[in-house]
C-alpha cells in the first residue's frame, strides 16, 4: 500500500512504524531517493549572462530615494542659516556640522562662493560597517566643547594649536546628505559620486563624512571627473593597506578603491601614499603589487622607527610636482583606545597628538581638492561619543589647514601663546 505525501511515493505512515526497523533519517533518505531529479533553480539574483549584476524590478518606487525634492523658487540662491539665535550654544538648535548654514543646490554654492561644502554619504557595506550609515547623522550632534554663536563668531570652533578659527576664513556650508539606498550599494555609490562632481565642479572642495570606506569608489571618480585623470594624488590614511579587488565576489567594497582606480588610470601608482598600516589583515604579496605599482606604503613600524617628521618630509618630496591632492582618512588610523567607534580598530595605531599638527600642516601645504573620513561606526562608540568628538576633531585639522592656505599663512605657524618662550 502507498499514499501521497507532499506529492511523493511514500509507504504508509503505519507500515513504517509498525516495522520498528526504519529510523527517521532512512525514511528522509528514502523519501530524497524517490524524488523527481531536476537542475536546481537557479537563485533569482542571477543572471545567467552576467552573474555580477543584479537585476533590478522597475516600479515607481525604484529610484524615490534618490530624486531631489522640488525647491521652493522664491528662496534667492545662497547658503542659508537655519538657526534661531545669534548666540547659540551647541545643544541649542537644529542639527548641521559645525552649526554651519545650508547649501542645497551648486546654485547655492556659487552664490556664497563657497569654499568647503560638507555633506555626509552613508553607506555601510560591509558587516562591520554596516552602523557606518548613521555615521553623518552622528557627527552633526556631537557633544563637544564647540561654537559658541555661529561658527564664524570669533569664539567659534578654534585650532588648538594654530588658536584660529578656521570658519572667520572659510565659506564653508553644510550640503546636506547624498542619497541612500540599503539594498543596492553600487546605486548609492553613483549617488555620492554625482554629489562629489556637482561640487566639485563648483570650484568648492567635496568633504565627505562617511560611511564606510567603499566611499573612495564613488568621491574620487567624482574629482576625478572633474580634474581629470592623472592630475590629483592621493593619500590614504588607515591602519589597513585596503588592497585588491573582487572581494568574496563584490566588486565596490572597502578595499577595492585604490586597486580599482590605479588598474582604471584614474591616479598614477607612484602618486598614491598610504600612511599608518598596522593590521595584520595583509600579507607580503599586498605589499608587493602596491610597491610594483610604484605606490608608497609607510607602516607604523617605520614611522616609529624613523619619526613623522621624517616621513612627511619624504611625503612632501614624492608629490613636489603634484600639487592637487584627495586625502582618504579612516578613522581606524588611531589606536582603538582614542577611537573605540569603528568596526575594524586595532591596539597598535597612531595617536591624535602625533598626528594632528602633521594633518593640519599637509592641509596648509598642498592644495587639497577632495577629502573623506570614513569607517566610523556610531554603535561601536562609548556613551561620551569618544570617537565622534575625534572625528570632528579631526575635521577641524584639516578645515583648518585648508583655511591657513587660502590665508596665504605659513604651513608652519604655531600662535606664540601656545609656543612660549622660546
Amino acid at each position: 500500500m502507498q499514499i501521497k505525501l507532499l506529492g511523493l511515493p511514500l509507504l504508509a505512515v503505519g507500515l513504517i512504524a509498525s516495522t520498528g526497523s526504519t529510523s527517521h533519517a532512512q525514511m528522509l533518505k528514502d523519501i530524497v531517493e524517490a524524488a523527481p531529479k531536476e537542475e536546481p533553480a537557479p537563485m533569482p539574483h542571477i543572471d545567467p549572462d552576467n552573474p555580477f549584476v543584479l537585476p533590478e524590478k522597475q516600479d515607481e518606487g525604484t529610484n524615490i530615494w534618490r530624486t531631489p525634492r522640488e525647491q521652493r523658487s522664491d528662496i534667492p540662491p545662497g547658503p542659508i542659516d537655519i538657526q534661531r539665535y545669534t548666540l547659540q550654544f551647541e545643544p541649542v538648535g537644529v542639527k548641521t556640522f559645525f552649526q554651519l548654514p545650508i547649501a542645497r543646490t551648486p546654485e547655492d554654492l556659487v552664490a556664497g562662493e563657497v569654499d568647503v561644502a560638507i555633506f555626509g554619504a552613508p553607506q555601510g557595506a560591509f558587516p562591520h560597517s554596516a552602523g557606518s550609515a548613521w555615521a553623518p547623522a552622528e557627527v552633526r550632534h556631537t557633544r563637544d566643547y564647540g561654537s559658541y554663536g555661529p561658527p564664524s563668531f570669533p569664539l567659534g570652533f578654534i585650532e588648538y594649536e594654530t588658536l584660529m578659527a578656521p570658519f572667520t576664513v572659510l565659506n564653508a556650508v553644510d550640503y546636506g546628505d547624498t542619497g541612500f539606498n540599503p539594498i543596492n550599494y553600487a546605486r548609492t555609490l553613483e549617488e555620492i559620486r554625482k554629489t562629489t562632481r556637482e561640487v566639485a565642479q563648483t570650484g568648492a572642495i567635496p568633504f565627505v563624512v562617511g560611511g564606510d570606506h567603499s566611499i573612495p569608489n564613488a568621491t574620487f571618480r567624482g574629482i576625478v571627473d572633474v580634474y581629470g585623470r592623472n592630475n590629483v594624488a592621493f593619500v590614504h590614511f588607515d591602519a589597513h593597506l585596503d588592497r585588491s579587488a573582487g572581494k568574496l565576489g563584490g566588486f565596490y567594497h572597502s578595499g577595492s578603491f585604490m586597486t580599482l582606480a590605479v588598474q582604471e588610470g584614474l591616479v598614477r601608482g607612484d602618486r598614491v601614499i598610504q600612511v599608518g598600516m598596522n593590521s595584520y589583515a595583509f600579507g607580503a604579496d599586498l605589499y608587493d603589487e602596491v610597491l610594483a605599482e610604484g605606490g608608497w606604503v609607510y607602516h607604523i613600524h617605520e614611522i616609529d622607527r624613523d619619526g613623522l617628521d621624517a616621513i612627511f618630509e619624504e611625503i612632501y618630496e614624492t608629490l613636489s610636482d603634484t600639487d592637487l591632492v584627495y586625502v582618504s582618512f579612516d578613522i581606524d588610523t588611531f589606536d582603538m583606545s582614542y577611537a573605540p567607534g569603528t568596526g575594524s580598530s586595532t591596539p597598535n595605531g597612531m595617536t591624535p597628538r602625533e598626528l594632528m599638527p602633521h594633518l593640519r600642516k599637509f592641509a596648509a601645504t598642498k592644495t587639497i581638492v577632495g577629502f573623506d573620513i570614513v569607517e566610523f561606526n556610531p554603535f561601536y562608540d562609548n556613551k561620551g561619543q569618544q570617537t565622534a568628538r575625534l572625528v570632528r576633531r579631526t575635521m577641524l585639522q584639516f578645515l583648518t589647514g585648508i583655511a591657513m592656505k587660502k590665508a596665504g599663512m605659513d604651513p608652519n605657524y604655531i600662535h606664540p601663546r601656545v609656543s612660549g618662550r622660546p
